[in-house]
């Protein structure tokens, strides 16, 4: 049985080198940047972990240096030692009050020497006999497990004299289960003259909290998910996160740890591997612990991972891809190809046909095309062969049925050696006449120069293309593209050529010229055309400018009408009522002149027609009045939006008098205005724009804002922002703007109204205004169903403006 081996065709190959050289240096790029990442990672991570461990230690190391500091400075206290000897001369009961509180106040200034040194609980002086001096936070001295104290005596008086530390497990004050302690302890000695010698005299105990070392180093953040552990010589826990272990043994994995001896070994807890970063207080033996787990350090290397993997994902989609394509556009037209020449190789020439040629334009179409080509050539060959057999001639059949002029010439002489038929008929010369002759005795060149041109393109390049002029046998002149290469047959050197004849397309071209020409004048007269179109244009643009301009002073004169029949209105009942009370008064001094002259007059009758008198004078005079304010303010009003006059005013003063004005406009309506005017902001400007910007407002807000509702509420603020500008702003409780339409509000003719009244003009005349002649700032909001909001903003002395008439106001 004849085994068959797997054919590693270009396919494999190809997917073979994708994978080498895309996949494969991903893979030990990630291999080796995850080893190196992680090495730093953890490096950087040691460093920065030691230091803070270090600072820590070196913290700790500086408040047990300083307890140290006070510890001795107590210690050699000569009046502390001193009173200590006392004491233990004297009985319990005959103790010197005074010795106490001079031994707690010398302990108690010692201690405020060191306001840097922190967490210290109490301080406890035992004389030699067991007296005990306490300071501390409470007047009320803590128990003490005397057994322990004993203990902690013999130990001071068999060390060299340096400060010990008790054991934060063993418990010196049995009933302080709230808080673990830190106790320093230190003999006293004394100097006795007696004997010559340093006596001990007593033993000083310094309490420091675990508290307060706990607050301090849960703020030391080495990261999420690490921690600290602070051991003392004994091992027992000073600080752990949780308060709870403080004084147990340390943990059995830290001491398995700390045995080992290897500090560069992981931590395993809970199948879990951690950083640990150690500092140690030589002096005292207590250790510091910076325990990080690894899993948060390397979190970015999984991420690193899981990239590499997704970019392995996508390499593979792309070579499959790439090979897809690749087989299709590449590899299957190179099969074809290859099928092709192992059947001319066979003989096989009726089974080779052309192949189609790929769509993308590159080496491999190139090579089907000339696949096709040679396939074209081949066959010609084969029957150039089979004809020269057949018929000795020196040119295939394939030159005389070329479809274009083809010729060969000697390049020795320059003699014609064939040319093919089409050449005959572009030339309009007989085969006769051509064979055996040359060009200059045939009278073909036109012009020398171009065949000269020819030959030192063929000597440079072995190959000619050029545009030549040759001329036919009738003596037409024909413009061709004259190529051509030398060739070698049967060892004789020959030129073959073609002249296409192009006279054709060139004077196409010279066609295309002259119609370009044509076109461009075209265009200049389309251009006139269109610059007449823009003047007309124009012009309707600037009457479209005056039929505005006429609009807003319509608007401008309806809103004035409007405002005059309510001012009229409003005049006309303090002055109905002034007739009224006029006729009263004159008929009664009427009836009064007729009993003077009856003589029937009666005191009565005149003391009521005083009170008439009186009474009918206060309601004229008060009628009259408001008619005489309502006036004013129209006068004022109308004045301003008249004359349109720049001025100095009070802004609350005018505005109060434009309020007048509008309050017929909603008066007889459920609808009310609210004011808040500030005092005092004094303006330069032009009340009469102003008086209009506030009119219009308030007949939007009429016209819109409070269609379809019973109620509503307009209300307008003013305030002074700086000392420059000066804020209005204009509100009302009703319908709101849409969204789509905010945009558009202070367009020209844009309104909701259209058909029923609304011109559209009567916010963009606000816009206008506050804009061009207040020289401020205008600011809408608006929400659907809660309301509308003018906030503009006006300079108090505007800039000097050009004649309102320019801005159609």
């Amino acid at each position: 049985m004849k085994l068959k081996f797997i054919k590693f065709n270009i396919i494999y190959k190809l997917i073979g080198y994708l994978v080498i050289v895309s996949i494969l240096p991903l893979l030990i790029f990630a291999v080796s940047s995850y080893d190196v990442v992680q090495e730093t990672i953890l490096d950087l991570t040691s460093g920065y972990s030691s230091q803070l461990v270090n600072n820590q230690r070196d913290y700790l190391q500086l408040q047990l240096q300083q307890v140290d500091n006070l510890a001795s400075r107590i210690a050699t206290i000569d009046k502390i030692g001193e009173v200590a000897a006392r004491t233990d001369a004297l009985n319990e009961m005959k103790r010197d009050a005074y010795d106490d509180l001079s031994t707690q106040a010398e302990i108690r200034q010692n201690l405020n020497l060191y306001s840097s040194l922190k967490g210290v609980a109490s301080i406890d002086f035992y004389t030699a006999k067991g007296h005990r001096f306490y300071v501390g936070e409470t007047l009320s001295e803590p128990e003490v497990n005397k057994y322990v104290r004993d203990t902690m005596y013999r130990t001071a008086l068999a060390s060299d004299g340096s400060l010990q530390w008790l054991s934060v497990g063993n418990k010196l004050y049995p009933a302080s289960d709230s808080e673990k302690l830190l106790t320093a302890y230190k003999i006293v000695w004394r100097y006795s003259s007696e004997t010559q010698l340093s006596e001990p005299v007593g033993m000083l105990l310094i309490n420091c909290s675990t508290s307060y070392l706990f607050d301090h180093f849960s703020k030391v953040d080495l990261g999420r998910g690490s921690y600290m552990v602070v051991t003392d010589a004994d091992g027992r826990v000073v600080y752990a996160p949780d308060k709870k272990i403080v004084g147990q043994n340390m943990p059995e994995s830290l001491a398995n740890w700390l045995k080992s001896g290897n500090e560069k070994s992981a931590l395993h807890i809970d199948n879990r591997d951690y950083l640990v970063s150690l500092a140690t207080i030589k002096n005292q033996g207590w250790h510091l612990f910076g325990v990080i787990p690894q899993e948060t350090l390397l979190a970015p290397m999984r991420r690193l991972t899981q990239l590499v993997g997704l970019l392995i994902v996508l390499s593979s989609i792309i070579i499959l891809l790439a090979s897809h394509l690749f087989r299709r556009n590449m590899v299957t037209p190179i099969q074809e190809i290859s099928k092709g020449f192992r059947r001319i190789q066979e003989q096989k020439n009726d089974l080779v046909e052309h192949l189609p040629v790929p769509a993308s334009r590159d080496e491999i179409s190139e090579l089907v095309v000339w696949f096709n080509a040679f396939i074209d050539a081949h066959k010609m060959r084969l029957q150039y062969e089979e004809e020269l057999r057949e018929s000795q001639y020196k040119f295939a059949s394939i030159f005389q049925q070329a479809p274009i002029p083809l010729g060969l010439v000697r390049i020795e002489n320059g003699q014609f050696v064939d040319v093919n038929d089409v050449w005959l008929a572009q030339f309009e010369f007989s085969r006769e006449e051509i064979i055996g002759n040359t060009s200059f005795e045939l009278n073909v060149w036109v012009d020398l120069n171009e065949r000269q041109a020819m030959l030192d393109q063929i000597k440079q390049t072995q190959a000619t293309r050029i545009e030549v002029r040759q001329r036919a046998k009738s003596g037409r002149i024909l413009i061709c593209i004259l190529s051509g290469r030398p060739i070698k047959i049967h060892d004789e050197r020959l030129f073959i050529f073609s002249a296409v004849d192009i006279t054709r397309q060139r004077e196409t071209e010279k066609e295309i010229q002259e119609i370009n020409q044509q076109l461009e004048s075209r265009v200049q007269s389309r251009t006139l055309k269109l610059q007449e179109t823009n003047e007309e244009l124009y012009e309707a643009l600037e009457s479209l400018k005056l039929t505005k301009g006429e609009l807003v002073r319509s608007e401008k004169l309806a809103a004035l009408g409007s405002l005059v029949a309510g001012i009229a209105h409003e005049l006309n009942t303090p002055i109905g009522n002034s007739v009224t009370v006029a006729s009263t008064l004159h008929d009664d001094t009427r009836d009064l002149r007729r009993s003077v002259k009856e003589g029937n007059l009666r005191r009565s009758a005149i003391e009521t027609y005083f009170d008439i008198i009186e009474k009918g004078t206060e309601l004229l005079l008060r009628n009259l009045g408001n008619a005489h304010d309502l006036i004013a303010s129209f006068k004022q009003v109308a004045a301003d939006q008249a004359s349109n006059q720049r001025r100095s005013f009070d802004l609350k003063e005018t505005i109060e008098g434009i309020m007048v004005t509008l309050v017929p406009m909603y008066k007889k309506t459920a609808f009310v205005m609210t004011s808040d005017l500030a005092p005092g902001i004094k303006m330069n400007s032009y009340p009469g724009p102003l008086g209009q910007v506030l009119t219009n407002l308030v007949t939007n807000a009429l016209t819109h804002a409070f269609e379809g509702r019973r109620q509503g509420t307009m209300r307008l603020t003013t305030r002074l922002i700086d000392e420059t500008h000066a804020e209005l702003v204009f509100s009302d409780d009703g319908l709101g703007i849409p969204a789509e339409n905010l945009a558009r509000v202070f367009d020209p003719f844009f309104t909701t109204k259209l058909g029923q009244g609304g011109s559209g003009l009567g916010l963009n005349i606000v816009y206008n205004i506050v804009t061009s002649v207040l020289g401020g700032t205008i600011q809408l909001k608006s929400e659907v169903g809660v309301g509308t909001c003018f906030i503009i903003t006006l300079p108090l002395t505007p800039v000097a403006l050009e004649a309102l008439t320019q801005q159609g106001l």
